[in-house]
């Protein structure tokens, strides 16, 4: 008998498969809220992954410029989850709201194509 993959390659595993249904053009199916995970849950999973994108960089395992763009884009899904602060400008601009607007837009092209 085989024993089962551990915990985080499963979850990877079901990850990559998402990936594999959008490059084949299929969205998938939402099921049912399991009620597993809460808004707090998922606040501190990317605060996680940020810090884990951070010791890899740290250790020179993945280039600045990968560990800069996973970045923005948990800021985008931390965005969604709970909003961020504004980033204030003397002048009372949002300057993170503005640069999370231009960084949504790279998102949905990219999806375009």
């Amino acid at each position: 008998m085989t024993s089962p993959a551990p915990l985080d390659q499963r979850l990877y595993g079901a990850a990559q498969q998402l990936l594999l249904a959008r490059l084949r053009g299929a969205d998938e199916e939402p099921a049912a809220d399991r009620n597993l995970v809460s808004e707090q849950d998922a606040v501190d999973a990317i605060l996680l992954l940020v810090a884990t994108i951070q010791e890899q960089l740290q250790a020179s395992r993945i280039a600045p410029e990968s560990a800069t763009r996973m970045g923005a884009l948990l800021v985008l899904v931390r965005d969604y989850i709970r909003p961020l602060p504004p980033g204030i400008a003397e002048d009372g601009t949002d300057l993170l709201g503005q640069d999370i607007a231009e960084m949504v837009e790279a998102v949905r092209l990219s999806s375009r194509t």
